[in-house]
């Protein structure tokens, strides 16, 4: 005999839905163990973007700053700073200063690049620029006599 779903009892097994407490505490353990693991590698993966997105920034800020210098024909003095945990730079009112994601928390070099009127580097040799997150994943950039800016994601740029 055929029983279409309208016409089934209530207290028929057939009918009853849902999920049990077994099966959803089993789905609540298994999303918890893929969330322990993806977590630290989405944080660290976080980190190094932000870190990247830093470096970029900050050498395309100096390459303004240099473009400026010329411009204007200035000299333009760029200062690093670590202000209340976060690396700030300013460009001695050539360029907005900017803010650096949180992600990075130190910098070494620097403090300070000029670039002259011609959009020459103020210093002899390469001024060496790192940034460095709290997991220690560094990149660095150089400024290089002639004034040009180069990054890359080492702790030292050839």
């Amino acid at each position: 005999m055929w029983v279409s779903f309208y016409h089934r009892r209530p207290g028929d097994a057939r009918c009853q839905r849902g999920f049990t407490l077994i099966e959803v505490m089993i789905a609540v353990a298994i999303v918890g163990i893929l969330a322990m693991v993806a977590i630290p590698n989405y944080l660290q993966w976080n980190a190094r973007y932000q870190l990247k997105q830093a470096t970029t920034e900050l050498a395309g800020s100096l390459t303004l700053a240099r473009m400026a210098a010329m411009n204007r024909n200035l000299a333009v003095t760029v200062t690093l700073a670590l202000v209340s945990g976060r690396v700030t730079v300013d460009f001695g009112g050539a360029l907005a200063p900017i803010v650096l994601p949180q992600a990075v928390v130190a910098f070494t070099g620097g403090p300070t690049i000029q670039f002259t009127q011609q959009g020459l580097s103020g210093a002899a040799a390469n001024v060496p620029v790192t940034l460095t997150t709290q997991q220690g994943t560094t990149y660095s950039l150089v400024v290089t006599p002639a004034g040009k800016v180069n990054w890359c994601a080492h702790a030292t740029c050839p």
